[in-house]
């Protein structure tokens, strides 16, 4: 018999996302409800609040209850974001150890570009998105450690890491014939850290995060000349500014419609071992630009409630797509969290890491696999 709690949570469900026609579990998050918890309870920060160890029956019921579900709402605003119809597909599983990146749906091909990062060229893939079926590519030459990537006008740019065989880099990508040309490789004969992301905005510029992520994974051996920092490159003339730095990490990056730009700083995971320091900084902080390259009036924008934000994206009509620990957080204008798409199994091993947008459908990559949630009800895809 369900619990005081499990009752009081599936009666809140609106119509038709009790018993939805996509066969998809819904919980709600009751903030009001749960703002004062009986007995005892904690959990780490990289942990879900499903995956709290608590000690009274009726909460630890709520949460087995959170942890089977694939959306959670923590806002009602949420249930018509995604919709009744939306659902979680687990299309390609794969080992844990492996951690996915640098995805992005490509249009003209209807195609999922995302690789393994860490590795050679070898691990690179585009997965055909009507079929399912996956493709190991090598592009002409090969584009190593791919960890960032963008569709842009018709062709595939991707950033890479530093390896011990290549510097940081933007590649351009031909998607169907797979030529690649490297459009830039340093900051004025100073090699880059590491791309960690990239984002292109409306008028065909180039923002990128610049990480230690692959030297603090001894990647490479290349030590930091620099701190981890933002970059703006120009798109015609191939100029590049630095605009940011983190005496930590820089991870995800992501430009709207109106020129605001959001950064995912994560000093939380840095350092040579790489080690995740809930001590340190895990923000997404958010910046107006003007579409110009200088940030102006800085601000926190939100701190995941749980985990830390990696890879982040913004749709059409400005919301903010975050992957942070065992899903997808959705995200208002103003730093609201409205709910969580979930993919992990309350398993923070399995986790989110990179997204993609199709109009109606989010693609997932990360530790575990490839998910696909489609039949949003939000249009996704932006216009450029």
């Amino acid at each position: 018999m369900a619990s005081a709690f499990v009752s009081q949570l599936l009666t809140s469900l609106p119509a038709g996302f009790d018993s939805n026609i996509s066969g998809s579990v819904w919980g709600v998050y009751d903030t009001k409800q749960l703002a004062v918890l009986p007995g005892n309870f904690n959990r780490t920060t990289f942990q879900a609040p499903w995956s709290a160890t608590v000690d009274d029956e009726g909460l630890q019921s709520l949460n087995d209850y959170l942890n089977t579900t694939d959306f959670v709402a923590f806002d009602p605003s949420f249930f018509s974001i995604i919709g009744s119809s939306a659902k979680v597909e687990h299309i390609i599983t794969q080992p844990t150890y492996l951690t996915h990146e640098a995805s992005c749906f490509i249009k003209s091909t209807s195609q999922l570009h995302f690789a393994s990062w860490g590795f050679d060229h070898s691990w690179q893939y585009y997965l055909d998105t009507t079929t399912n079926e996956l493709h190991n590519i090598t592009t002409s030459p090969p584009t190593w450690n791919a960890h960032g990537c963008v569709y842009y006008n018709g062709s595939v740019y991707i950033a890479t890491d530093t390896t011990e065989s290549q510097y940081g880099s933007i590649v351009k990508v031909n998607p169907e014939t797979k030529e690649a040309e490297t459009l830039i490789n340093n900051f004025y004969q100073q090699p880059f850290l590491g791309f960690n992301d990239i984002e292109i905005d409306r008028n065909g510029n180039f923002w990128v995060t610049d990480s230690i992520s692959a030297w603090g994974r001894s990647m490479t051996n290349f030590w930091p000349q620099t701190t981890p920092a933002v970059y703006f490159i120009n798109g015609t003339t191939l100029a590049p500014k630095w605009v940011f730095q983190t005496p930590g990490n820089a991870n995800g990056i992501a430009i709207s419609s109106s020129g605001t730009l959001y950064v995912d700083v994560t000093d939380v995971s840095s350092g040579r071992p790489n080690v995740k320091d809930p001590l340190k900084p895990r923000q997404l902080n958010s910046y107006s630009t003007d579409h110009q390259p200088v940030l102006r009036d800085a601000r926190l924008f939100s701190n995941s409630i749980s985990y830390y934000c990696d890879g982040v994206r913004v749709s059409k009509n400005g919301l903010i797509w975050c992957a942070a620990g065992d899903g997808v957080d959705v995200i208002d204008k103003d730093g609201k969290t409205l709910g969580r798409v979930r993919v992990g199994g309350g398993d923070r091993l399995s986790a989110a890491v990179n997204i993609a947008f199709e109009e109606h459908v989010l693609w997932v990559v990360g530790r575990g696999g490839v998910w696909k949630v489609s039949g949003i009800e939000e249009v996704l895809q932006r216009y450029w």
